[in-house]
């Protein structure tokens, strides 16, 4: 599980950090997801003529909104490796298209931000369902299995299936974004930076997405960052609460010390009278029968 976590807050850390992870999503993500979809489709020891084209197809129009076959890919005169790789080469070319009608650094953005959003969606759901899988695991015992390797493989498996949910969704919002209005063009005589998307000058430099571009998945993002703000609000105001009371407490110890008296000393006026020695009160019998017999 620690495991998990420090690949999960790695990521994170990465996405907070700015950096670039559009090689990721192409030769990771998207060659990963075109490769489980041609061993379904397509396996490699399957002839070609028993190919499920057409569910290649849908399956490929659904996850990237790409038509291969309008595209111009003829499958039935490629084999398994040209078909592959014509596919990945469309998939590259609506991507770069993609950026670079909303620029790299809007794209870049939305990169971070889909990547996050639904990373912590999906890794919330994993917590939840490895919770449940703890608390039934002792059962495994009955049937001769051992609890903890049934635990070990099964949360394996668990992340596993998680991580691979978290790059079809993010590659999934990325290629079906709509791009719902254009970026101005810069005013005439005004100087266009080279890298920089029309409209983005102004911006904080930080990638962010400038303020004329605006997508499908805006309000995926906004949502995220309301959530991420209360979240943060929340953690602020507990640890305030707990500072509070801390410092109610220890002024409440402050105020107790400064009424606390101090402890007077009793302070013996005449020599202790020992037990057989003459009492005091002058009736010459020994202390111990006379005055100090009642202790």
């Amino acid at each position: 599980m620690n495991k998990q976590r420090e690949a999960v807050y790695g990521l994170r850390h990465q996405l907070l950090e700015g950096v670039d992870q559009k090689e990721i999503i192409l030769e990771d993500y998207v060659a990963g997801i075109l490769s489980g979809l041609m061993d379904d489709f397509c396996a490699p020891k399957v002839h070609p003529a028993d190919w499920d084209v057409k569910a290649l197809k849908d399956a490929i129009f659904t996850r990237f909104g790409v038509d291969i076959l309008a595209e111009g890919i003829k499958p039935e005169t490629l084999n398994r490796q040209e078909l592959g790789d014509a596919i990945f080469e469309r998939l590259k070319a609506r991507y770069d298209a993609k950026e670079k009608l909303i620029g790299p650094d809007a794209m870049r953005y939305h990169e971070r931000m889909i990547m996050l959003s639904v990373l912590d969606a999906q890794w919330k759901d994993h917590l939840r369902d490895m919770d449940h899988l703890k608390e039934g695991i002792g059962l495994r015992g009955y049937g001769q299995h051992d609890p903890l390797v049934e635990y070990k493989r099964e949360s394996f498996d668990m992340f596993e299936a998680m991580m691979q949910r978290s790059q079809e969704e993010t590659v999934r919002y990325l290629y079906l974004m709509q791009i719902l209005e254009r970026p101005e063009a810069p005013a005439p005589g005004r100087p266009v930076i080279e890298g920089q998307p029309a409209g983005a000058a102004g911006g904080d430099g930080n990638g962010r997405q400038p303020r004329n571009i605006s997508t499908s998945v805006d309000e995926l993002e906004e949502a995220f960052q309301r959530r991420k703000r209360r979240e943060l609000e929340q953690a602020r105001m507990a640890g305030a609460g707990d500072h509070r009371k801390r410092r109610e407490l220890e002024q409440a110890r402050m105020a107790g010390a400064g009424d606390r008296q101090p402890v007077q000393q009793v302070v013996r006026g005449a020599a202790k009278v020992g037990r057989n020695d003459p009492c005091p009160c002058g009736s010459g019998k020994k202390y111990k029968k006379c005055c100090g017999a009642g202790g």
